[in-house]
């Protein structure tokens, strides 16, 4: 486990009371430290997590960044997706609140840093969720089925889109590959496009269906492209989500996810989709990101190969379903 700066700040005392999560932007001496989506959501769980386990009347979700808020739609940018209220306590009446945002326990980080850690303690820079953590996998399935509420209108699209493009019966391999700035993390280079290849031909091998179809999530241009040329009418795309070129230098510093220029709700509805029309396939293929992760939570019955880099491949079977 990475070693943590702790302060003697005590921890939120939160029983009966709304615990309210806010998204990583303020820090030591105002610098800013937004976080993709998956991310938050990753705190979001971290945040229910600490909840149950101290007798929390419920958990609010506050995400205000302007990585994804659209002044249109309304300020909390998470309320776009998910239903931001989750109550714990099984009642409608209100209850307290206690803000968690600026210092904490951990150090000068935003509140919902230390709640990433209380849900994947083992995660860091080096061992990278899911590899070697089916028991963090289990546990994020679980609080993810039972908690968190996606509005109707994006089932819907989710529906729309597998209804329109899968036939019954086609068997579904979904394909993640986070390339803009994933050369910022261990291992600091992108998986190749054949490893991809040669992984998809490994599960037509083994589970043999009389037709398939691919689904591609990515955000980068170059794999897209790939996958038109590999795959040809097998392969579907969500066509307007946001992609960069891997040559693109904010790209390869921010990611498309960070990239100030692409709309802030294109970025989120396409991140969100993805995510969700990944959980719907039948087998998934992945490099480390958390978007793919969070795939697994929604469908925690989504067995997956995870290419950390070529050579470093490991390989999940179904969990048993959340109790």
């Amino acid at each position: 486990m990475p070693r943590r700066l702790r302060s003697p700040l005590p921890a939120p005392r939160v029983k009966d009371r709304i615990l309210v999560v806010h998204d990583r932007r303020e820090s030591l001496c105002g610098l800013t430290k937004a976080q993709g989506l998956f991310s938050e959501f990753f705190a979001v769980l971290g945040a229910l997590r600490y909840a149950e386990r101290h007798g929390a009347a419920g958990v609010r979700v506050w995400f205000a960044s302007d990585l994804y808020r659209d002044d249109r739609l309304g300020p909390n940018w998470w309320a776009y997706f998910f239903a931001d209220l989750m109550r714990l306590d099984g009642k409608s009446t209100p209850a307290p609140e206690t803000n968690c945002n600026g210092w904490h326990r951990f150090g000068p980080h935003a509140w919902n840093e230390s709640w990433t850690s209380q849900i994947i303690p083992r995660n860091s820079n080096l061992r990278p969720y899911p590899l070697d953590s089916a028991d963090e996998l289990r546990e994020v399935a679980r609080l993810t089925q039972r908690h968190i509420r996606m509005h109707a209108p994006i089932t819907a699209k989710v529906d729309a889109f597998i209804n329109t493009h899968v036939p019954p019966g086609v068997f579904l391999i979904g394909l993640h590959f986070r390339g803009t700035d994933k050369v910022l993390a261990y291992p600091y280079r992108s998986p190749s496009f054949a490893e991809y290849q040669g992984q998809v031909d490994r599960v037509l091998t083994e589970f043999r269906p009389a037709d398939y179809r691919v689904f591609i999530a990515t955000d980068q241009t170059e794999f897209a492209e790939w996958g038109r040329a590999t795959y040809g009418d097998r392969l579907l795309l969500q066509e307007d989500a946001p992609r960069l070129a891997r040559s693109d230098v904010a790209g390869r510093s921010q990611g498309t996810h960070k990239h100030r220029q692409i709309p802030s709700h294109l970025k989120g509805i396409a991140a969100v989709l993805e995510c969700l029309l990944l959980a719907r396939c039948d087998y998934l293929i992945k490099n480390r990101s958390s978007l793919s992760d969070i795939a697994l939570a929604f469908n925690p019955r989504l067995p997956w190969t995870f290419i950390l880099d070529d050579g470093q491949i490991s390989h999940g079977a179904p969990l048993s379903p959340p109790p």
